[in-house]
């Protein structure tokens, strides 16, 4: 969202201002509804991504191609019988400021970057949609994760991606951060599909419940006891 406005100036004329004003989380556009306002087409494609202040300058076709790469060959989360090649989807959305809900600007983010999730995506039975939220202003990157990665990524691996990332943020260098992001995020949804596919991790320890043991093993358990029980009262008469 922006107001321009000019300013007389004696010497130098008229001088248009372009401000940035906070963003409201209802009126944060959509990619697939506004994508000239995102700058979210490349090749003619429309993708996953809204940067409405320009934050990250001119060239964001890194960006794109790397949200366009992970959505292509996102893992299934959920529904895999029904729908095995159907996976997860994350978007990014980026400003320069947002407006401030609450005195824990955490909680902002968190209220602000789940409003945006829910506009842009339509609810599903498998809730298995991401959002990178990155406001300039705060130097952040917050993810608003669907009820479905919440169960598979453990709290840990997001608190390692924001260790990664923080030097990237600190020194400006925002595209590199967001694609650093996506790449990580993706890794680790990859893994942990894989944990859940094949019950090891990644040092081969078990994840799956110990198998029940089947039918034959109950049956000579049983014919044992049996004939434990003869024996006994065989003994106990003669």
């Amino acid at each position: 969202m922006r107001l321009e406005f000019s300013i007389p100036l004696l010497l130098l004329g008229t001088l248009s201002v372009c401000l940035a004003l906070p963003w409201v989380a209802e009126e944060y556009p959509n990619p697939m509804v506004n994508p000239n306002k995102c700058g979210s087409n490349i090749d003619g494609e429309t993708l996953w991504l809204c940067d409405p202040d320009s934050v990250l300058g001119t060239d964001t076709s890194s960006v794109l191609s790397t949200v366009k790469d992970v959505n292509l060959n996102a893992n299934c989360v959920c529904n895999c019988t029904e729908s095995p090649d159907v996976g997860y989807v994350v978007g990014v959305a980026v400003a320069e400021f947002i407006t401030s809900q609450h005195d824990d600007q955490t909680a902002s983010l968190e209220a602000f970057s789940q409003t945006v999730r829910e506009n842009w995506f339509e609810t599903s039975s498998c809730d298995d949609k991401i959002l990178l939220l990155m406001v300039k202003n705060d130097s952040q990157i917050h993810l608003a994760l669907g009820s479905r990665i919440n169960e598979i990524l453990p709290s840990e691996i997001l608190d390692n991606i924001d260790r990664d990332i923080e030097p990237l943020l600190e020194a400006s260098k925002y595209t590199e951060a967001l694609e650093l992001t996506l790449r990580q995020l993706d890794l680790a949804i990859s893994e942990r599909v894989g944990v859940y596919a094949t019950g090891t991790d990644s040092t081969g320890m078990t994840t799956e419940e110990p198998p029940e043991p089947d039918n034959l093993v109950w049956g000579i358990l049983g014919v044992i006891a049996i004939m434990s029980i003869l024996i006994f009262h065989y003994w106990i008469k003669y």
